[in-house]
């Protein structure tokens, strides 16, 4: 048997066992009694509030062995939010969601910040039910900066959230008393040094401007194939974390310049990182916020339209050719 077959059986048997795995239930006997975790390195926040939560509220003794994606797990410690393990994400259902059901506490602050998760990660659409939720991304965010956006200490996201959890009932809270608490400026200052690794942002008019110039630019969309189907960039090719290997980057090579994205650019930027540390060397993010900053721009999208693919790349070369016609002026003003 090939080496291209074995791989295929293996990632169809792995695809299988997550989808059984996440539908699982999930025995909080079994989390209660786990000192060792294991997870992706990642920079979600449904992510670290899941972490929180179990730190807090589940197994005060918990810590955390971060590995990189697609890595030999360590042994004897109970896998989170990974293929094959029950605490696990679902599309309509946050990982910190299904860990609260499971869990079954009713304090306030576990509820704040369930409503919040539910909002930056899964209603991505929708306005936001919990007025804070802006708020708390804006912050999450701005720490996330500070480290180079995958560097942040774990002690760093366990503070961020018991800061969080400490204002849930403060409904009258005005925003600026929000980013003071939750600024973390003094226990999380930053980091000291240069760091040489780190992904570039690039914003919508550098993207089409350098689309006007007949650069090679190739979207790669890292969602799942029912949110790639529902709408995605023009051209976008689809590559998933758990895919990105020296043979599946091999046709991005000769790119001028490799944006991966998400919704929000959480996913994007691991599959950015994933990609830069096997050798390809212009890879970017969009800025603002992947897909949702690009659609909230105006810019164009494939959708399951028979002649959107069509319509959108058409209307991306004419954004390309002039692109303070499509973007809002005031924007780059």
């Amino acid at each position: 048997m090939s080496q291209f077959i074995r791989l295929s059986f293996y990632l169809l048997s792995l695809t299988l066992s997550f989808s059984i795995n996440a539908s699982q239930e999930i025995d909080i006997n079994e989390l209660k009694e786990t000192i060792r975790y294991t997870t992706w390195r990642g920079i979600e926040p449904d992510k670290w509030a899941t972490l929180w939560l179990i730190k807090r509220y589940i197994s005060p003794k918990a810590y955390f062995l971060l590995i990189k994606p697609n890595s030999e797990l360590p042994s004897n410690a109970l896998p989170i939010g990974l293929p094959g393990s029950t605490v696990q994400r679902l599309r309509k259902s946050s990982m910190f969601r299904r860990l609260n059901q499971a869990l079954g506490h009713n304090a306030v602050e576990i509820k704040y910040l369930d409503q919040i998760v539910d909002d930056i990660e899964v209603k991505i659409w929708e306005k936001p039910s919990h007025p804070h939720s802006i708020w708390l991304e804006t912050m999450y965010r701005k720490l996330q900066k500070r480290y180079m956006r995958d560097q942040v200490p774990i002690d760093c996201y366990l503070l961020f959230f018991d800061k969080a959890a400490q204002l849930a009932n403060d409904d009258n809270i005005s925003g600026q008393h929000y980013f003071e608490q939750l600024s973390l400026k003094e226990e999380c200052p930053g980091l000291k040094s240069l760091v040489t690794d780190s992904v570039e942002e690039i914003d919508h008019l550098n993207v089409l401007r350098e689309l006007s110039l007949g650069k090679k630019i190739v979207f790669v969309d890292t969602r799942e194939d029912e949110e790639y189907f529902e709408s995605h960039l023009p051209g976008a090719k689809q590559l998933l974390l758990r895919n990105v290997n020296e043979k599946s980057v091999e046709e991005y090579r000769n790119a001028d310049l490799v944006i991966p994205y998400c919704v929000k650019d959480f996913r994007g930027f691991e599959v950015a990182k994933a990609m830069k540390q096997l050798g390809i060397n212009r890879v970017a993010t969009l800025s603002p916020n992947g897909l949702k900053g690009w659609v909230q721009s105006k810019l164009p999208v494939v959708t399951t339209d028979k002649d959107s693919k069509n319509n959108a790349e058409e209307m991306l070369f004419q954004c390309a050719t002039e692109p303070l016609t499509c973007l809002k002026k005031k924007q780059y003003e």
